[in-house]
């Protein structure tokens, strides 16, 4: 049997034979989170915090925003860096199923630390459904890909297959296809582009997590996965060019999505990025590539207008799908770097 991979391994060549299937839990654990730490999250800032933590039921890792990783201009609530815990907690609960074990998942709540979004232990030996496994494959295929898409409709029976697995994660999800709605929303992301680009704290914050061509950090937006429209580290950016660009290909993205919940807490923030997580596995399983347009979920006058436009409830995350014509992955950090050295199983 292979040995568990060393914490300072790069997760993205950790593989099925690092995995210690006969070792103890807090061990398995440890080595899940190679693939939780391929979570999506605002710039590629990584915002979360890992710990094994012992308790009476067994091992539970333990997901926490790390508050300095929260981009406090755009993301003032740290709502968007709980979004991107929850989808750390979705990708670990799924590596876990791969691997053979049912999960037991337990959400922070109101008496919890402030910074804990949740955790996850292993509950003993459930065989992966195919759909676990197509969903898994797609954790180290699926990034963003902030190119144009291919001019090809997303099919109206996967459109539902991704509404279903929001739901099932506790959240909505609303696929945008008509011309009128993308409008709007394009619209709206055009406005928050604006009016971010006018606040010298926002745009400072946006540029400190922009990454130019040999930049070693493990982290942030590189300037060679931009799109053609977007930002780049050495090129100050006009905000009225900018929202032009991106409001008109937005309205031209095949379609267009808004995940939402009833409520608009911790734990609805939690189960979002949960949602998200398993509807951008299940696309790009599919074949299919997203980005976002989240600006105006971040500009609080517009966020409510976002929600309107999709019926109600709390707009979490808007973004672009499509099929990609190229694409290239971000860097990720390692497992060294986000697990806390108090973890019991830290060294495994």
């Amino acid at each position: 049997m292979a040995l568990p991979p060393s914490p300072a391994s790069d997760p993205r060549v950790v593989t099925d034979a690092d995995f210690p299937q006969g070792g103890p839990p807090g061990a398995q654990l440890a080595v899940l989170l190679n693939w939780a730490v391929h979570a999506p999250s605002l710039l590629n800032t990584q915002p979360w915090r890992f710990r094994i933590a012992d308790g009476a039921g067994g091992p539970r890792a333990e997901v926490s925003v790390d508050p300095a990783r929260v981009l406090r201009s755009i993301d003032p609530d740290g709502r968007e860096a709980v979004i991107s815990c929850g989808a750390a907690l979705y990708t670990l609960r799924l590596a876990a199923r791969h691997y053979g074990f049912a999960t037991e998942i337990e959400l922070a709540g109101p008496d919890d630390a402030p910074d804990l979004v949740g955790s996850v232990r292993l509950a003993g030996p459930s065989p992966p459904t195919a759909e676990d496994e197509g969903l898994f494959r797609a954790v180290k295929l699926r990034h963003t890909n902030r190119d144009p898409y291919a001019d090809f409709p997303v099919p109206a029976g996967l459109a539902a297959r991704l509404r279903d697995a929001a739901e099932a994660e506790g959240a909505r999800l609303h696929v945008l296809t008509g011309e009128a709605d993308k409008g709007a929303l394009a619209d709206l992301v055009a406005q928050a582009i604006r009016a971010q680009g006018a606040d010298p704290a926002t745009v400072a914050e946006i540029e400190a997590w922009l990454r130019p061509s040999g930049d070693p950090r493990a982290d942030g937006v590189p300037d060679a996965v931009q799109g053609g429209w977007d930002r780049l580290s050495y090129l100050p950016t006009d905000p009225a060019t900018l929202a032009a660009a991106t409001r008109r290909l937005a309205r031209e993205s095949p379609a267009l999505l808004v995940a939402a919940t009833d409520g608009d807490e911790r734990g609805d923030w939690a189960r979002a990025g949960q949602a998200l997580q398993r509807v951008l596995l299940l696309a790009a399983a599919e074949g299919l590539a997203a980005s976002y347009v989240n600006q105006p979920t971040e500009v609080a006058h517009l966020r409510p207008q976002v929600s309107a436009l999709v019926g109600g409830g709390h707009a979490q995350v808007a973004f672009r799908l499509g099929t990609p014509i190229e694409a290239r992955g971000t860097p990720r950090r390692r497992v060294a770097d986000v697990l806390r050295p108090d973890s019991p199983h830290a060294d495994a």
